[in-house]
């Protein structure tokens, strides 16, 4: 390729990253349905055929955003390679420090976190399946993580990918609450890591289960009587 081309090419690359930046300040400062592409267009300084060039609309770009999100999102925790886990405050101590970098990730893209977490799945329809994917994915990745630590005797055996789906569920919803209502804006992301660690940890202390087998049991003859 010559220097004219690579030239070119890179201009493109700018341009078009130039207009997704733009993209998302509309769609977090207006939301999808009232953001325009003449908002967007104009923070970029360009003509709104110029637009077209690249996307084949709002919609378009919108799902080209949320994909790469997802890409970001899940690429943050496949890229994470605990070190070899051998007791439960090397697991305690991983978790955390996994934690910390995707917390890092979602507060440097803040915008386009709660863009996706407030509006992705209910105006793009056409991103489901790849948001199902996305999921599939990290939960696949997270059951078969809980199955080695089960292995390991770092936690009992249970329904790994139920485990997956409730600590993805936990995530989730402190970002939520984290970055799209703030409510816990005043709290730090350390803080908002290690309590999200203490209670996986707690979840998976095998010593918890014969309290509660006996607390059944209670309840069960209660019943009887």
């Amino acid at each position: 390729m010559d220097n004219n081309a690579q030239s070119n090419n890179s201009r493109r690359d700018q341009r078009e990253k130039a207009l997704k930046q733009a993209a998302i300040e509309v769609f977090y400062q207006h939301g999808y349905h009232a953001a325009k592409v003449s908002q967007i267009v104009d923070r970029v300084g360009v003509a709104q055929g110029t637009f077209y060039l690249y996307f084949e609309g709002k919609q378009q770009l919108f799902s080209q955003l949320v994909s790469d999100f997802l890409e970001l999102f899940v690429s943050t925790v496949a890229d994470w390679e605990p070190a070899e886990i051998d007791s439960r405050q090397v697991l305690a101590d991983e978790l955390a420090g996994a934690g910390v970098r995707l917390t890092e990730v979602l507060l440097e893209n803040r915008k386009m976190t709660a863009i996706f977490f407030r509006e992705a799945q209910a105006v793009a329809p056409e991103c489901t399946e790849l948001i199902r994917h996305a999921y599939d994915t990290l939960l696949a990745m997270l059951t078969d993580f809980n199955r080695i630590l089960w292995r390991r005797g770092l936690i009992p055996e249970m329904d790994f990918r139920i485990l997956a789906t409730m600590t993805v569920g936990m995530v989730e919803r402190v970002i939520v609450e984290r970055i799209v209502h703030d409510t816990l804006e005043g709290t730090d992301p350390e803080e908002i890591v290690e309590h999200l660690v203490m209670h996986f940890m707690a979840g998976t202390t095998a010593e918890l289960d014969e309290p509660l087998v006996d607390e059944q049991l209670e309840f069960d003859e209660q019943l009887d009587d």
